[in-house]
């Protein structure tokens, strides 16, 4: 395929706008005050000493005046303007002093963050789970003294069920895991790719992330083995900079592979599938910090570059529809998977947020009535996943969070008979062992991590990914910020994560009695459910949304709700 080549460009400073913005009404009016008033000051007061002064003695005379003038100018002009706007009834009630208030709303989170939080409070993740990530990304001792900060106590802790006795066939911890395989593809007769890793580099997209942060990603995949996934935005230098095996991820709006109108281009899916580092190719039906809606780039990151990769206009915010207009249901689904496999002739999987427990049921049903179609592997994002930006209601409200989500994915595949055919990614909130280890208890046969990955590149949770003003320079196209990340280094912080997590994950199989992390079973895991009692993780998750999926596939028929049906005293 031929090299391609890309100027890579970003907002190097404030742009023009945003300057001439600044400059309305009411500031020019406030500069113009504050020298009228500094101009009235000399005039009738040190009118003879001015004469004799000079242009640079004049403004150092009156320097400190027309600082003072400008104070007291200002607070006028910010009392009016106060007093004059609509948008907030309690800044026109309380002017000026209200701007105390604003402050203190804006540095609040950095003041929580470092001074007034306890470690274990921060969301989406505490301080002691980024202080793990750092020290193992770091390769410096990650181990603590004095025992754990966890509450073991506390509704909602996970704890893992060590044997007393480990397994005989494996003389250390360290050899334990050495017989993780899996194959994905092998049922549907295309080119197969063998996971010897069960960690992978999630979907971020170019764009969200900066050039140096999906530069350091490349690089650190290709050092510790894993997949790296391009997101929806298609595929970029940067991700072709460290050799990684790539996941190309083909989003509804079919960023790099589409026509004009944004339908799917063959040839460029073609072009992309005969690219030597792509291994796979993912359907993206859905994302569990946004399902139900596209993803979203704000103009501010759409550089000319990213422009040209995507093929989108500069100059506008880029939402990829909701939906994929090539189909509206699983046969559709399936006849779309055909057609991607059929072009590449490599693994297709799909990744999708579960709602209902119906939808996963279809696929898995349909999987089992038609032999050797479906999805090669399929990505369960859970609704705690992360996006560079996304709509608060989606990205807190909708979608089954990842543990549910996965047991009932498990247990759908299992359920038809196809399970064996079908290799199962966890993805939303995982960043440390315990995580993978639920995961894979869960039915997951390997995860997907992206705020962990971005962590060890060096994030701070500093909440501005959506901004392109993100201080680490991993998600902006900011030129200035972007220096902050240093590739060679970042990249190895994030092989050494991955590789800990192998090795810990390793460690807690082995400290269960098991050769490998893929046989921890959900009753290796308990979960305290209330003060002094704890289930197993296999009786919580799944168990709820199956019997939940039972009772509204019995309330539709009856034409009812679910609480309707109840009350009439129907039985499931």
């Amino acid at each position: 395929m031929a090299e391609r080549e890309f100027i890579q460009s970003g907002t190097t400073g404030p742009r023009l706008k945003y300057i001439f913005k600044i400059f309305n009404s009411y500031t020019s009016g406030w500069i113009v005050s504050a020298l009228l008033l500094t101009a009235a000051y000399g005039y009738f007061f040190q009118y003879e000493f001015l004469q004799e002064s000079g242009p640079v003695k004049l403004a150092l005379t009156l320097g400190g005046e027309f600082l003072l003038a400008l104070l007291i100018t200002g607070l006028i002009t910010l009392y009016i303007y106060d007093k004059r706007q609509t948008d907030m009834p309690i800044q026109r009630v309380f002017p000026v002093v209200i701007w105390g208030r604003k402050f203190l709303v804006k540095v609040g989170p950095l003041l929580r963050q470092y001074l007034f939080s306890n470690d274990q409070e921060e969301t989406p993740y505490n301080r002691i789970t980024r202080n793990w990530i750092y020290a193992t990304s770091a390769g410096v001792s990650n181990t603590i003294g004095f025992g754990s900060q966890i509450d073991m106590d506390k509704v909602g802790t996970t704890l893992i069920m060590p044997a007393t006795f480990t397994n005989t066939k494996t003389k250390t911890g360290d050899e334990t895991g050495h017989f993780y395989k899996k194959v994905i593809g092998e049922h549907t007769g295309v080119q197969t790719y063998t996971l010897k890793h069960f960690v992978h580099i999630s979907a971020m997209s170019y764009g969200a992330l900066s050039y140096n942060a999906h530069a350091a990603l490349s690089k650190g995949a290709k050092m510790a083995g894993i997949l790296h996934n391009t997101g929806e935005g298609s595929l970029a230098p940067c991700h072709e900079y460290g050799g990684a095996d790539l996941v190309f991820q083909i989003g509804t709006a079919k960023y790099g592979i589409r026509t004009e109108d944004g339908n799917m281009d063959d040839n460029l899916l073609k072009e992309m599938a005969d690219h030597p580092q792509v291994k796979m190719f993912e359907i993206k039906l859905a994302q569990g910090a946004k399902p139900g809606k596209g993803g979203m780039l704000l103009k501010e990151k759409i550089t000319a570059e990213i422009a040209q990769i995507r093929k989108i206009p500069m100059g506008k915010d880029a939402y990829a529809p909701a939906r994929h207009r090539e189909f509206s249901d699983v046969a559709g689904l399936f006849d779309f998977i055909d057609k991607v496999r059929k072009i590449t002739n490599k693994p297709v999987g799909i990744k999708m947020v579960i709602g209902h427990t119906v939808e996963i049921e279809d696929i898995a049903k349909k999987m089992k009535d038609e032999p050797g179609r479906g999805p090669d592997y399929i990505v369960i994002d859970g609704g705690d996943g992360g996006t560079g930006a996304s709509p608060h209601v989606l990205s807190s409200y909708a979608g089954l969070p990842m543990k549910q989500a996965l047991a009932v994915a498990d247990w759908a595949l299992r359920h038809n008979g196809v399970r064996d055919k079908v290799v199962l990614f966890a993805s939303g909130k995982i960043a440390t062992t315990i995580d993978i280890a639920v995961a894979m208890a869960l039915g997951a046969d390997a995860v997907y991590i992206a705020r962990g990955f971005m962590l060890s590149l060096g994030c701070i949770q500093a909440l501005e990914c959506h901004t392109n003003s993100c201080p680490t320079g991993i998600a902006t196209q900011n030129k200035r910020l972007q220096k902050a990340l240093d590739i060679e280094a970042a990249a190895k912080r994030i092989a050494t994560y991955a590789d800990a997590l192998y090795k810990e994950t390793q460690m807690l199989a082995e400290s269960c009695g098991y050769e490998s992390p893929n046989q921890i079973t959900a009753d290796d895991i308990m979960v305290v459910t209330s003060p002094g009692h704890l289930d197993y993780l296999s009786e919580l998750q799944g168990i709820s949304a199956f019997e939940a999926s039972q009772e509204r596939r019995l309330a539709k028929e009856k034409n009812m709700s679910v609480g309707e049906m109840k009350m009439r005293g129907e039985k499931v």
